[in-house]
């Protein structure tokens, strides 16, 4: 227990009467995430993608009970990639955008359920000359609040994706 109200701190009565509220924020404050990496027909990927074709991310946030009604901000999505072997690692957002990832000026009285469909050009994912590169691939997600970061964030391991690129013989 503080030694001094962060709001009332020279309020020595505050202090010795103010009462603990605990809030159910399990009940009431629960949220679901999917991530998705899917082919060019919106089917599951076979982990292993032709660089030189688009494909697409599929993200989903359920947010459940009744206090998110009263939460608004912007929330930060991406894609982190690193390479098993030799590459370099990135974040999807970086190549295409940052803007692409994420959902500005949210309101949770308005909607709890946030979508997002992202199509990755070809030619967007670096590889490696020699049967591509093999990716080890994590989405994440994060709420901002007044332009601060909250401590609602979340990840989902993708597993391990190679890509390559059809027809080089550079």
């Amino acid at each position: 227990m503080p030694t001094k109200a962060p709001c009332w701190a020279d309020d020595k009565d505050y202090m010795d009467g103010r009462t603990k509220i605990d809030l159910p924020s399990e009940k009431l404050l629960r949220a679901y995430w999917d991530a998705d990496i899917l082919d060019p027909e919106d089917e599951p990927s076979h982990k292993i993608i032709d660089a030189g074709e688009a494909f697409k991310v599929h993200i989903r946030l359920e947010l459940v009970g009744d206090l998110w009604t009263c939460v608004c901000g912007d929330w930060c999505f991406d894609l982190r990639f690193t390479p098993i072997g030799k590459g370099t690692g990135f974040d999807l957002s970086d190549l295409l955008g940052e803007d692409s990832f994420s959902v500005k000026d949210w309101k949770g009285c308005q909607t709890r359920c946030i979508e997002l469909w992202i199509t990755v050009p070809p030619d967007t994912i670096p590889v490696e000359k020699c049967s591509g590169t093999l990716y080890e691939c994590g989405a994440v997600f994060q709420l901002f609040c007044c332009g601060e970061r909250a401590g609602i964030v979340g990840s989902e391991p993708l597993e391990e994706y190679q890509f390559y690129k059809a027809g080089v013989t550079d």
